[in-house]
């Protein structure tokens, strides 16, 4: 039976940060989770579609760029489900702190990479992208923007922050 990661506010909807349901697909798994926990109906779906605000990943991939809701499950599929947040999160640029530093200080902390620039960390998520460089004269400095959100956001991105501060920001 596929096992789901529920994170932010589904786990507080469903008093669980991890439920077992049965389903071939990724869209059957999703409806019997509704089945069990009707609130999260209007927070998964917009009409018959998956909701463009929240993130499902399989096996660390975004369902969006597989199949969508028709893709298929194995019984030992592991699907992680990350709802909008409204708050706690935060989004700034550093400067001179390159992306394979950033996903390093990530990874060393127990993070788990998602996808391309996005990690999963103990209650956040991380995003981050290259910005164009800031230009002075004949200076180029990289820029990398990076936005927290999550329960534990603010720690998170107290952390990256002297992170970069002492290693490459």
């Amino acid at each position: 039976m596929p096992k789901v990661n529920l994170y932010a506010t589904f786990r507080d909807l469903t008093g669980q940060s991890q439920v077992r349901v049965e389903g071939k697909t990724v869209g059957e798994v999703l409806e019997a989770l509704v089945r069990a926990y009707p609130t999260l109906k209007e927070e998964l779906f917009e009409g018959e579609e998956l909701a463009e605000r929240v993130s499902v990943f399989l096996e660390g991939r975004d369902v969006r760029y597989l199949e969508g809701l028709a893709t298929p499950l194995t019984e030992e599929a592991t699907l992680d489900l990350f709802p909008p947040v409204a708050g706690g999160g935060r989004v700034e640029r550093f400067g001179a702190l390159p992306s394979w530093l950033l996903e390093r200080y990530l990874l060393e902390w127990g993070g788990k990479k998602l996808e391309e620039g996005v990690y999963a960390l103990r209650g956040a998520t991380v995003r981050f992208r290259e910005e164009a460089p800031l230009r002075v004269g004949s200076l180029s400095i990289s820029q990398l923007q990076v936005e927290v959100e999550g329960e534990e956001a603010e720690a998170w991105f107290q952390r990256i922050q002297l992170a970069a501060a002492r290693g490459g920001g």
